[in-house]
């Protein structure tokens, strides 16, 4: 008894009582599809970072040292030179959504030299370094093909609509997993009850064979009915047995979902609410449809991409022409002071505009290009197209769906009184001898299944609220 105690308690203790909310908040927690659809969105934002990153301005910084020591014929003989320099550069750019290139540079450079003439032995040699300063400002534009802001920005907008295609890509998912979840759940309470109406039914199959038999026994019933109610008991056992495979099928697929273990028993503590007579707006459900679907809303999120892509691919045909403009103060003087000194003061500039035209002749790529994107954006435009049509014809499908479950529980409550009334009423002329013992047990068998109907009529009804509401992003 003891032993009966403890399996029983741990039994108890390792039931996983759910309720609906619980089933909705633990799906959203630890369903993969909708931690793979936030990772999307996690890349999405580090892509957006990344188009960024080509306007964010460039530091540049370098030093370099060099020597060297040759040997060369002059017309005054024969030349060993010795040379040393220093360098050092510091310099910042930056590209502009105008299609301007904008830089600037400092140079700093120190060099010593030794001339030794090896027939005379003359040297000349500079013990001190001098020191060249250069600050050089220089400026590119697009005239053509890159002088739009738009186009040169589209890198920019796609990352940005690609992150929201993610975000809505994630909340389609969100709403299919609450979905999903959603019908799991109350299918799984619709299947343990048919399954507990096919175990009452093996049940009230067992006392009516008990009861028959005793009458077969006494006399009062013929030995063929014992056949009769035999049939029924194997009948009745043959539905509990699907109806117990159902159930287990309908728990294992909502422990999926949730993200538990396969074979956890379950206690479903959610009652669904009765159906209510209800007249839907079907114009105004899709109305809420059209604007709230996510999946309608990552279909023109990418409809508008492909139509901005067409638009940049068609600038992208112009050649490319740039003007090039630089200016640059110089110094040089034996110490770095004086070179920046002398640098300031502009005694020494120089300048240089010119221009750069390149253009393919043929352009195959960039008109390859442009009829890629115009494909591309006809395509996204016809799908979204459809999808909009289909979703205007499954919302009034499901609301239809809607109407006619609630009415089918209706209809299924009315039927299970009446049927219940029949059985009453037959049993007791079955008792006064007015009716046969094989009409008893087909009344019998029709309230089983008007039972099994009814709570089939309520899950249908729940699981046709879940479509409609997911059709409209409203789960």
């Amino acid at each position: 008894m003891i032993a009966w105690l403890v399996i029983s308690t741990a039994s108890a203790a390792d039931t996983l009582s759910l309720s609906y909310e619980q089933a909705l908040e633990q799906a959203l927690a630890v369903n993969p599809s909708l931690v793979g659809a936030r990772l999307e969105v996690d890349a999405a934002d580090g892509a957006l970072i990344a188009a960024k990153g080509i306007f964010d301005p460039i530091l540049r910084a370098s030093s370099t040292s060099n020597q060297f020591t040759s040997e060369s014929v002059r017309e005054f003989g024969e030349v060993v030179t010795e040379f040393k320099s220093l360098n050092w550069q510091v310099g910042m750019s930056q590209y502009l959504p105008t299609g301007t290139n904008l830089g600037i540079d400092w140079t700093t450079t120190s060099t010593r030299f030794k001339y030794e003439l090896r027939d005379s032995g003359f040297v000349v040699e500079r013990e001190e370094p001098l020191y060249e300063s250069r600050m050089v400002a220089t400026f590119t534009q697009s005239l053509l093909e890159g002088h739009r802001m738009a186009s040169n920005l589209e890198g920019v907008r796609q990352a940005v609509r690609a992150k929201d295609v993610a975000e809505a890509n994630r909340k389609a998912t969100q709403q299919q997993s609450l979905a999903d979840t959603a019908s799991a759940y109350w299918s799984t309470r619709t299947q343990a009850r048919l399954h507990a109406i096919a175990e009452m039914a093996v049940q009230n199959a067992q006392e009516e064979q008990r009861v028959v038999y005793a009458k077969v026994e006494q006399g009062t019933l013929a030995p063929v009915e014992r056949a009769r109610v035999d049939a029924l008991l194997v009948q009745a056992e043959r539905d509990q047995l699907t109806a117990r495979d159902a159930a287990e099928n309908a728990e294992d697929a909502l422990l999926l979902l949730i993200s538990e273990a396969p074979g956890t028993p379950l206690e479903l503590t959610t009652e669904p609410a009765d159906p209510v007579a209800m007249s839907l707006d079907l114009a105004a459900i899709e109305r809420a449809a059209l604007d709230n679907n996510a999946e309608l809303v990552a279909a023109r999120m990418s409809e508008d991409a492909a139509t901005m892509a067409h638009k940049d691919a068609k600038h992208r045909r112009l050649p490319q022409l740039d003007l090039n403009a630089s200016y640059g103060l110089i110094g040089y003087e034996p110490s770095t002071g004086g070179a920046a000194e002398e640098l300031f003061s502009g005694d020494l500039p120089e300048w240089s505009v010119g221009g750069t035209f390149n253009m393919p002749l043929l352009g195959r790529a960039d008109r390859g290009q442009f009829l890629q994107a115009a494909a591309r954006a006809a395509k996204a435009r016809s799908e979204r197209i459809n999808l909009e049509r289909s979703i205007r014809s499954q919302v009034r499908t499901q609301a239809r769906a809607v109407e006619g479950a609630v009415a089918q529980v209706n209809l299924a409550r009315a039927n299970l009184d009446l049927a219940v009334k029949t059985l009453d009423a037959d049993r007791a002329l079955t008792e006064a001898g007015r009716v046969i013992q094989k009409d008893l047990l087909e009344s019998i068998r029709t309230v089983d299944d008007a039972r099994a109907q009814l709570e089939q009529a309520k899950g249908d009804y729940q699981l046709a609220i879940i479509e409609l509401e997911r059709l409209k992003g409203t789960l």
